[in-house]
This record gives structure tokens, C-alpha cells and sequence, in this order.
């Protein structure tokens, strides 16, 4: 299953705890752990918020596996953003990460 993080509601929290029939995987796409960076990719959540989000799932839904996409090289991402990011994923300890390079090429 995936969610935006923002719309990641506590009824499907629930709902995905309770049924069976559902796989207990969650793709949870932060894109970066830096607010800075997340503001100016237009997130409407900060890494804090992300963050209570997650031990929320993590609490709720136990053996939950979480995976995420990630963007390194955002514009005017700095390496203190980046070390952001790393400090997010230690943190979290997802099962699998989707890494992309930035690129404005469409």
C-alpha cells in the first residue's frame, strides 16, 4: 500500500492493522528529511511531523515494513540536507529505500 504522508489518515492505520487480507507494507514517500528541502519541494508535512508518523505506525501496526522514495540533489539542497536525510532513514530503519538523483530533464 502508499500514502502520501499527509493523507495518511488513522483509519487506514487502523483499517491496514485489522484486516488480514492486507500485506502489512507500507510505502511512505518522504523525499527528504530536511524541512528545508521539503518546503521547497512544495511537502505539506515537516520531518518531525513525518517522523511522529511513523512511530504512530510503527506502534500500531507491529511488524510493519516501511519503505520510502527518496530524492538526493534536490535544487539548493545543501550537505547539511543531506545529512539530514541520512539522520531520517538511520532513525526510521526502513526495510527498503527508492533513491533518485534530481533531475529537471522531463
Amino acid at each position: 500500500m502508499i500514502s502520501h504522508p499527509k493523507d495518511l489518515s488513522d483509519e487506514l492505520i487502523y483499517a491496514m492493522r485489522d484486516c488480514n487480507k492486507v500485506c502489512k507494507h507500507l510505502h511512505l514517500p518522504v523525499q527528504s528529511g530536511s524541512d528545508k528541502t521539503l518546503k521547497n519541494m512544495n511537502r505539506k508535512y515537516t520531518k518531525e511531523k513525518y517522523l511522529r508518523l511513523v512511530e504512530k505506525i510503527k506502534n500500531k501496526i507491529l511488524g510493519i515494513a516501511l519503505t520510502i522514495d527518496m530524492i538526493v540533489g534536490f535544487s539548493g539542497e545543501t550537505e547539511k540536507d543531506f545529512k539530514e536525510t541520512l539522520d531520517l532513514v538511520k532513525k526510521v530503519k526502513y526495510d527498503s529505500t527508492y533513491t533518485f538523483l534530481y533531475s529537471m530533464v522531463y
